[in-house]
Parts: C-alpha cells; structure tokens; sequence
C-alpha cells in the first residue's frame, strides 16, 4: 500500500471514528461538512486517491459506500467481563506491538470506561513519571483521534510507541514523562503512515516484569 498524505489520513481517521460510532460509514457530503470542504468534488477527489492507495472500497451508486479496507489494529473479540492482551507496546523507543491475542485479562471492561479496549505489555521507562513502568499491562480504547495532551499508543512507520502527544497541521511531538528521554518530532509531510491506535486508559501492575529493551 502507498502512503496517505496528512489530509487522506484525517479523512481516514474521520471514517472509521464515524464508522464505530454509527454503525455505518459516513456520506460524502457529512466528509464535506465535517472538513469545510466547498465541493462534494474535492471529498470524491480524495476518496479516490485513498481508495487507489488500497485503504477503502467506494461502491458506486450508494450513499454510505465506503468500505474500509485495511485496519491498523485488528478487530477484537472482547467479552463483557474480560480483555484481550494484544501483544507488547515500547514506552522507550518505537517497538514494534506484535498483534497477536496471548491471551485475555479478567477485568470488566467498565472499570476502563467500556467500549472497544485491548491490552499491551509496556516494555521501557519512558512513561514512570505517570506511574506507568516497565513490566505493566496497558489498558487502550481502540481509537484513532485522541486530544493533545493525552496519552496514545501511535504507530510510526510500523513500530508503535506510548506516549504523551502533540499534534499541530505538519508536526507531531510523541513527549516522555520521563526526563533522560528526549521527545520524538516527527514532520507530517515526511512521515505520513504515522497513525494513531489508541488512547491509554489505564494500567494493570503484574508480578511478572519484562525485561527492557
């Protein structure tokens, strides 16, 4: 698959947030609404592109025929009293999250604030000064917008990371909570699979720590 460009992504992320939390996807004229766009030209301009680099499917003659093609995270088999632990998450450097299920954690998914939600091995020290260490598990809404200041898990380039983050038109700042780790800056216009996975909400301590990367 080809890259998206900064805009193609927020329209992508605009897509599936609509999608999860409507139960169908958004018409092009509700795209051109929410992005201020003049035309309902300039949203199939841009549906075309997205679907030409493999992420959608438009079904022509449909007023909701957009059909997402590839998810960053996989669809998740939650149960009402448990949740699915997903792999491993870097709060150090860019590791990359394995996707794989290993298995699920018997927690109600409520204590976390409901909704979609998985969890991830923290593996690194970047992110103590929130009381997130080495060795927890990290509890995420599945999610791809997230405000700035909140805590995220954000795939770069195939390597996915926890962090505090920033977001302005061209830049993204993935900040530590921990002052020996510098921010990581990232341009948008360079870097454009840059994409958001999930919000953090929370943490679960475990006896058996991992050991640092």
């Amino acid at each position: 698959m080809k890259s998206l460009t900064p805009t193609q992504i927020r329209i992508l992320d605009f897509i599936s947030e609509w999608q999860r939390e409507n139960g169908h996807p958004p018409t092009q004229a509700e795209i051109g609404k929410h992005f201020g766009f003049k035309s309902i030209t300039t949203v199939r301009d841009h549906l075309r592109l997205i679907e030409k680099k493999g992420f959608i499917r438009l079904n022509a003659g449909k007023a909701r025929g957009i059909q997402i093609v590839s998810e960053t995270v996989p669809d998740i088999q939650q149960r009402d009293n448990s949740i699915p632990i997903l792999g491993r998450i870097a709060a150090g450097v860019p590791l990359w999250a394995e996707q794989n299920h290993e298995g699920s954690l018997p927690v109600s998914p409520a204590i976390f604030g409901g909704g979609e939600l998985f969890a991830l091995h923290v593996v690194g020290d970047s992110m103590t000064g929130v009381g997130i260490n080495n060795g927890d598990l990290a509890v995420i809404k599945k999610t791809e917008r997230v405000e700035n200041g909140e805590i995220a898990v954000v795939l770069v380039e195939q390597e996915a990371t926890l962090k505090r983050v920033f977001r302005s038109t061209h830049q993204l700042v993935l900040k530590s909570e921990n002052p020996i780790f510098k921010d990581l800056r990232y341009d948008l216009r360079k870097h454009e699979s840059i994409r958001i996975l999930g919000r953090y909400q929370g943490i679960i301590r475990t006896m058996n720590k991992q050991p640092h990367s």
